[in-house]
């Protein structure tokens, strides 16, 4: 049984060696290969190169990057006039339509979803330096009139046309609650504002 063993092992190890050299000549064929390609003095065949089966992918990816260093770079130019800007944006419409289209599509809801989020959310925190007395619009659409508390945190939603100011306060209980409140009484009982 050891003889086998070692008649394995011997043929695993010359093996092993074979292919470690089988190896070595196909990096340095590649390498060999690389070098009379970047020799040429005609972009396209180092192009057409690009395609030989004797390259390994490291060498072909540096021949790639040899071409591309060749390739003269895209200068961007911009529309000095408005009548360039124009024939530049119509160009691009009619050759982009599509782009324009789902760009279009993309942009309706996210500032629709934009301009609610900016319309809810508050813009100050406020506290009155007294009990204030306000009809609260709950959640399912009633009013009730409810005190509140001295220096409670009470968010500033927004002014109105008329100049009064929606205050909205959260309840654990009911939810948000908003009220109107005019602005002379906002301005003298205000204490303190946090933005």
């Amino acid at each position: 049984m050891s003889q086998r063993l070692e008649t394995l092992r011997k043929r695993f190890i010359d093996a092993k060696a074979d292919a470690d050299a089988s190896n070595r000549e196909m990096r340095l064929a590649s390498v060999a290969k690389l070098a009379e390609l970047r020799a040429l003095p005609d972009p396209t065949a180092r192009l057409a190169g690009l395609k030989d089966p004797a390259l390994l992918p490291y060498d072909r990816e540096m021949l790639e990057r040899t071409v591309a260093d060749l390739l003269p770079r895209r200068r961007i130019r911009l529309p000095r006039t408005i009548g360039e800007t124009m024939r530049s944006g119509i160009r691009h419409a009619r050759y982009h339509w599509r782009g324009l289209v789902v760009l279009t599509l993309i942009s309706i809801p996210v500032t629709v979803i934009g301009g609610f989020a900016v319309h809810n959310t508050g813009h100050a925190i406020v506290h009155f330096d007294r009990e204030l007395d306000l009809t609260w619009t709950f959640p399912d659409g009633h009013t009730e009139l409810r005190r509140l508390p001295t220096d409670t945190a009470v968010v500033v939603m927004g002014r109105n046309a008329a100049g009064d100011v929606r205050l909205r306060f959260w309840s654990a209980e009911e939810g948000h609650l908003e009220a109107i409140m005019p602005a002379e009484a906002y301005d003298r009982f205000v204490t303190s504002t946090s933005e």
